[in-house]
């Protein structure tokens, strides 16, 4: 009885010391090479404007803005009080430089503005003080939030919604895309399609 207890034993010690062996010698995947894993991953914006380079641009999971621009190559004509060199880049996301000529672009950040507005502004402010008083057309892609405010049917808070829309899927291509934006129906686009547009 006693031999069968002892042999009992080392069969146990020994299942024991095989699965030490095998759990030290097999491959774990550690912390470190799950974090390598990501830092090689990739993200593919698009850039464009006022940039020597426009087109697509391949960049780490990581990168801020800066990174898309110093790839892109900046022109002489790139406006850089509207831009956030700091912000961070996601997958797939179109980035319009703004030129210091023409005054149109688009922040990719969420204070999207443009030096042009101010003087837009000033010009809708000295009117009637309705949106009746609107000469001009309203640029829904470059227009900031109080100019925004002065189209019929728009609210501060559409106004922003408009601009984190296009923050997030580049320019309008069209007025009547403005209705993909939440809380824009058919009903309030036209009241409004006669005061807007894509285009200086």
């Amino acid at each position: 009885m006693e031999k069968k207890l002892r042999l009992l034993w080392w069969g146990i010690l020994g299942v024991l010391l095989v699965l030490a062996v095998v759990k030290l010698f097999l491959p774990v995947n550690s912390p470190v090479e799950v974090n390598q894993a990501e830092e090689n991953r990739e993200i593919v914006v698009y850039i464009s404007g006022a940039v020597v380079h426009p087109g697509l641009l391949r960049l780490p999971l990581n990168a801020r803005l800066d990174d898309a621009l110093q790839a892109a190559e900046l022109t002489g004509e790139a406006d850089l009080e509207v831009l956030n060199p700091a912000q961070k880049l996601k997958d797939g996301q179109k980035i319009i430089v703004a030129s210091k000529s023409t005054g149109t672009g688009q922040l990719t950040g969420n204070e999207v503005q443009n030096k042009t507005q101010n003087k837009t502004e000033n010009s809708v402010a000295q009117s009637a003080g309705t949106t009746d008083g609107l000469s001009t057309k309203v640029n829904i892609n470059t227009a900031g939030i109080n100019e925004l405010d002065t189209i019929p049917g728009i609210g501060p808070a559409l106004a922003q919604r408009i601009i984190d829309y296009r923050t997030e899927n580049g320019w309008f291509s069209a007025p009547e895309e403005i209705q993909n934006v939440s809380g824009i129906g058919s009903k309030t686009y036209e009241k409004m399609e006669k005061y807007i547009s894509v285009g200086p």
